[in-house]
């Protein structure tokens, strides 16, 4: 039996384009002799129109092009498990580092929101105390979750002190609303 396959439309820049996905393998491939599409409402309408043409309902193309994704997801996980490197490539790397300064980035803005809800208290005092407890969540899910050198998180660990610290005072209650 010959596998199944639909079009669906995909984002490609600001426009959109068709793609085909075959039933339960890896895809959807863009189709290129359709082109681009200015829209992606205008890429998805030409794949409904080719749908139709091919006899499929709406489910059945939903069927056909999640199988098709699942089995994209299937084979990058298997890739990145047979590639033991991974835990230590320099993409993983990149990706760790930025991850650790964009959270240093958020607890100094909680450190400048926690001074602030102390110097204007207003009824935004609560908004900006709920931005501050989110970088603190942040941050403690990263360093619990963080598979590097211990020595990396002293800053967010100093980071988060400061911010708990910051948050504790008297002075930064939170006001009712």
């Amino acid at each position: 039996m010959e596998p199944r396959f639909a079009f669906t439309a995909q984002f490609w820049g600001n426009g959109g384009v068709v793609c085909r996905a075959v039933e339960d393998r890896p895809g959807p491939v863009v189709e290129q002799q359709f082109g681009q599409f200015s829209t992606w409402t205008q890429a998805n309408a030409c794949a409904v129109k080719l749908n139709e043409g091919l006899g499929l309902d709406p489910l059945d193309v939903r069927e056909i092009v999640t199988s098709s994704f699942l089995a994209t997801a299937c084979v990058l996980q298997a890739a990145l498990a047979a590639n033991r490197s991974w835990s230590n490539s320099a993409v993983r790397l990149a990706t760790r580092a930025a991850h650790r300064n964009f959270l240093l980035a958020e607890l100094s803005l909680a450190l400048t929101f926690c001074r602030s809800a102390r110097q204007l208290a207003t009824e935004n005092t609560g908004h900006l105390l709920r931005h501050v407890q989110n970088a603190i969540v942040h941050a403690r899910q990263f360093m619990a979750l963080f598979g590097g050198d211990a020595s990396e998180l002293k800053d967010i660990s100093a980071s988060l002190t400061a911010v708990n610290a910051a948050l504790l005072a008297p002075a930064l209650q939170p006001t009712s609303q």
